[in-house]
């Protein structure tokens, strides 16, 4: 086994060493990440281009290597750095500005990010390699105090006033102050005048060191007041970690990052506002008024949005172009107007697209390649560079280590459980592998909650990168030892059923899941997501090997401009890359269980369970009149976590496939 894993990292050093030794001199470049794979499809056609443009990434959670085992989004951290250097070039070219952006959630999902004892330590290191023109922070960047922290001392110092944390706070020697700055007001080179704020939302569990304010709370705040009195606005720009299409008001709790453009639109009805979301992982686009819309781009650094608005440039400051070069399309969609919509003589103009994340589209954008190959120009010394950190980064950690040939890919929505290509399906196997029992042994039931996986799980070569983009937290397993069988086995069905056991009420609650889509808890948002963009996977039954099929499965979105998913040849589509649509809206159990072989039904059991979802299992109906937390304990060492147990499955079962280990679908 140890013979095939550093085989398998010497055959990659040798593609490193080629891609170094020949890479300058060749009229092609390689793929920077020497793991990684080309995609199969590119655009269809050029981007418009406004007089002010926008590139936006969120939600990238640490996938700064790109996506190795899928085709589609293959590029890593090094190309985008390239990309953004050869966009700007052109904009400049074309006397138009370009700001970049990024709305949050820089962790928790890729060992990059994960790996290290602060999550995002080494990775935000490759991250700043970008150098934002605004940012803002995700729930995922507040969950850990020492994250944020050190958020607040090192990357907040390094972006400075472009880095907004509008609603946010920490304590730092004994007093709350902002994590990063308030708002900023500033000129583009071209001469446009903005004033940006950023907002993270409310529902998320958090450090008590930690402050997110509402939308009423800043309203009243003397700097947001200050700053709208501010005259000399030709954009407002709200960047934040939220939904764009979640209202002002929700079910539970205000959306800042909407509540803030309603307030603004009402404070000043004539100047246009760009809003820039995340937190949902979908592409979407929203118009609030003809002089107001909202941009999300996608997560896992699959997207790269992009926006382009004219008719926005002011008469007395602005030094760039309003009309472009033939051949070159500018924006000519508009919004609805509002009750509350800007004077329709300053309605503007836009554009938006969803890009693939891979080097054929950027270097399609950037240098007007038709790919599939990508010429070397388009490769930058700083951005080979930061390929080359990604490569060394991983290997540094261990992430490029081989533990085995995944057979076939597992997915979270796209198969119904109990068929081969569900991941609860493998993931039982796995758990009754590995969750060793202790000596002597009771039979056990098993529980895991469907949040404990992130991503799905692709054919191919399995690393320990690979196992963190699945399951990225470190929950310990836990139990109740000796529960009767009865007690034990209804305990699922309980949770499934929301059933819980209210000490001050007559009779039982439904749980009130106030977690939010990052963490552990990703069903509801996502399966909202996938009903209205009709974006997802293709159940096992319909694929076919990804080289055969012209376009491939992807994305297929659906938002306020166009439907990607009937009419992707439509110049009202935003996706950049045409795609199969395909169906991801199998709703899987929140928890399911896994059991030994048991045909006494009078015997007891250990019940088996994860930290995270101790208080769940506690306050349970059937549990919370007989069991407190002084019945739980360890069932296994707390050095083994759910991050361990694909990794030790991998090394035991899928270590027979090793000469040839194709990616799949």
């Amino acid at each position: 086994m140890a013979f095939i894993a550093f085989l398998y990292v010497a055959i990659l050093g040798v593609v490193a060493a080629y891609k170094d030794q020949c890479g300058m001199n060749s009229n092609v470049s390689p793929l920077m990440q020497p793991d990684s794979h080309n995609a199969t499809n590119g655009p269809w056609r050029d981007l418009s281009w406004g007089e002010i443009n926008f590139i936006h990434t969120t939600d990238t959670h640490g996938w700064l290597e790109g996506h190795l085992n899928e085709v589609n989004y293959g590029a890593d951290w090094g190309d985008f750095v390239s990309f953004v250097k050869h966009m700007r070039d052109r904009a400049k070219q074309l006397n138009v500005d370009l700001l970049t952006i990024d709305t949050g959630d820089l962790v928790t999902g890729n060992g990059l990010s994960d790996a290290t004892k602060i999550s995002g330590r080494v990775s935000n290191k490759i991250f700043e390699n970008l150098d934002y023109d605004l940012l803002t922070i995700g729930n995922n960047d507040l969950y850990s105090i020492d994250g944020a922290k050190d958020i607040h001392a090192n990357f907040s110092k390094l972006y400075g006033d472009r880095f907004l944390t509008s609603n946010v706070d920490i304590k730092i020697d004994n007093s709350f102050v902002p994590i990063g700055q308030r708002y900023r007001h500033f000129t583009t080179a071209r001469g446009l005048r903005i004033v940006a704020f950023g907002f993270t939302l409310l529902k998320f569990k958090h450090d008590n060191q930690i402050h997110v304010k509402s939308a009423k709370d800043v309203i009243d705040e003397q700097w947001f007041k200050d700053a709208l009195d501010i005259t000399d606005v030709d954009l407002y720009v709200i960047i934040g970690h939220a939904d764009v299409r979640e209202p002002c008001q929700s079910t539970s709790t205000d959306n800042p990052l909407i509540c803030m453009e309603n307030y603004i639109r009402k404070k000043g009805q004539h100047v246009p506002i760009q809003v820039f979301g995340g937190h949902t992982h979908r592409r979407d686009f929203k118009c609030f008024d003809s002089g107001s819309s909202g941009l999300e781009s996608g997560r896992y650094a699959d997207t790269v949005g992009w926006l382009a608005l004219s008719n926005v440039s002011p008469t007395e400051t602005w030094n760039g172009s309003r009309t472009l070069p033939a051949g070159i399309t500018m924006p000519s969609k508009t919004c609805p107007p509002a009750t509350a919509a800007i004077k329709q003589t300053n309605v503007p103009k836009i554009d938006r697209r969803y890009l693939d994340f891979n080097r054929w589209t950027f270097a399609y954008h950037a240098l007007g390649a038709p790919g599939p190959d990508v010429p070397a120009t388009f490769d930058t010394p700083l951005g080979r560079k930061v390929s080359d950190d990604i490569w060394k980064t991983r290997n540094d950690l261990n992430l490029t280590t081989y533990l085995g040939c995944a057979p076939r890919s597992y997915y979270l929505w796209a198969c119904p459980e109990g068929q081969p290509g569900n991941i609860y399906t493998m993931a039982k196997d796995a758990l009754k592998t590995t969750v060793k029992k202790p000596s002597p042994a009771l039979p056990r039931i098993i529980i895991l909650n469907n949040g404990t996986f992130r991503y799905d799980l692709y054919q191919g070569p399995f690393t320990v990168g690979d196992a963190f983009t699945v399951v990225p937290y470190a929950d310990n397993f836990q139990c109740i030892h000796n529960v009767p069988y009865e007690t034990a086995s209804s305990v699922v069905h309980g949770l499934n059923n929301g059933i819980t056991c209210n000490k001050t009420m007559s009779g039982p609650e439904i749980i009130n899941d106030d977690d939010s889509f990052d963490s552990h808890t990703n069903g509801a948002l996502v399966s909202g997501w996938r009903a209205s963009t009709q974006q997802a996977k293709l159940s096992q039954q319909k694929l076919s090997p990804r080289h055969v099929l012209n376009p491939n499965p992807g994305h297929a979105t659906v938002d306020d401009f166009g439907n990607c998913a009937t009419n992707p040849d439509s110049p009202e589509c935003g996706d950049d890359t045409k795609h199969t649509p395909i169906e991801e809206n199998i709703a899987n159990p929140k928890y399911f269980q896994v059991q030994d072989d048991i045909s006494d039904l009078d015997v007891a059991v250990d019940l088996v369970f994860t930290s995270h979802t101790v208080k769940d299992i506690l306050n349970l109906e059937v549990i919370c009149h007989k069991y407190d937390s002084n019945n739980v304990s360890d069932y296994m060492d707390k050095s083994f976590t759910t991050r361990d147990f694909l990794q030790f499955y991998a090394k035991e079962k899928w270590q027979n496939n090793t000469t040839e280990c194709q990616i799949g679908p």
